[in-house]
């Protein structure tokens, strides 16, 4: 697997500056009526929600999964009120049910995101962990957006250990190729556990596939850890945005190239600014690749900087793992 060097994904932006102060999150399911091809239906969509996004002040991502559509909006509470009043009457799903709905800060950093991704998994699962998700929010329990999202679209493994609250999260990124699928393929053969493959396309023209695979690790310190690949032009993507938050670490990859290093990190450490958030970032390679330029870097924009350094000049996935699992072992 090659991961082209393509250009960040472009977005038409909505010609105003994200909110800083607290918006109205809503989320809802509802199951799909499109029967034709998903992509042109999706394409279809953004361009209708750009011109509407920008003139109401929304931001919104949605979802085409297993025959469901999942969207969350953020935005003003009478922009929202009057999208959700619209959309019940869309003809291309039915059974809309809100499962979130939260006033905070935005999440999302685009005017429309659009995703599909298909699984192996059966209508009736996923019904289920809506019907669940609707009941949870319909009792009053309250989460950020991003959690009633996961819980719905991305389950933990049900040997995940829990005790308190939501396992830690980490991104790992590689700085050439796809050596951060390689090595969390050969996690899950070690490990014997399920590998999920997610792939987010874009409705636009110039929008590439973006994978992002994860693997559940219930041992991987006292709660457990959930370990997601990500591919380096994602970063630019809106659903990478509005999770990064909820990593507490991001794993850079390196290779021997310096420059290749300093524009992964550089790409990591603009995301970071954008959504606001400061996760650890860890350098792992040998000693020749985790610098101490690199370190700086991280470290003037004042974010935390750990290092998983693997030793010799010999770095398979065993001596990188070795290396780097004490690490996301200590995560909040």
């Amino acid at each position: 697997m090659n991961e082209s060097e393509r250009p960040a994904t472009y977005w038409p932006d909505s010609e105003a500056e994200v909110p800083m102060g607290p918006v109205e999150r809503v989320i809802y399911a509802s199951r799909s009526e499109v029967r034709g091809p998903v992509l042109e239906e999706m394409r279809r969509i953004r361009d209708h929600a750009v011109v509407h996004n920008r003139r109401h002040g929304l931001r919104v991502a949605l979802l085409n999964m297993n025959g469901w559509f999942v969207q969350w909006i953020e935005g003003p509470q009478e922009g929202v009120d009057e999208l959700l009043a619209r959309v019940s009457g869309d003809e291309r799903h039915h059974g809309l049910l809100v499962i979130h709905r939260s006033k905070g800060r935005p999440r999302l950093f685009r005017p429309w995101i659009g995703s599909i991704v298909q699984s192996g998994e059966s209508d009736r699962q996923v019904h289920l962990r809506v019907r669940a998700q609707y009941e949870r929010h319909t009792r009053g329990e309250t989460c950020e957006p991003s959690v009633a999202w996961l819980k719905l679209c991305a389950p933990p493994a049900p040997d995940m250990p829990r005790p308190l609250g939501r396992s830690p999260r980490a991104m790992l990124l590689s700085a050439q190729g796809a050596q951060a699928f390689g090595l969390l393929e050969w996690l899950v053969v070690k490990e014997q556990r399920l590998l999920v493959r997610r792939r987010f396309a874009g409705g636009a023209e110039d929008a590439p596939d973006v994978e992002s695979d994860y693997v559940d690790l219930p041992a991987s310190g006292p709660r457990g850890l959930r370990l997601v690949a990500n591919a380096r032009k994602g970063l630019a993507m809106g659903m990478t945005h509005a999770f990064l938050p909820d990593c507490a670490a991001v794993v850079l990859l390196l290779d021997g190239s310096v420059g290749r290093n300093q524009r992964l990190v550089e790409r990591v450490l603009t995301a970071c600014r954008q959504t606001h958030h400061s996760p650890l970032i860890v350098g792992l390679g040998g000693p020749d690749q985790v610098s101490t330029e690199l370190k700086e870097l991280v470290e003037r924009q004042g974010m935390p900087w750990a290092e998983a350094v693997a030793p010799g000049s010999a770095h398979g996935p065993a001596e990188l793992w070795a290396t780097l699992e004490p690490v996301l072992a200590q995560l909040d």
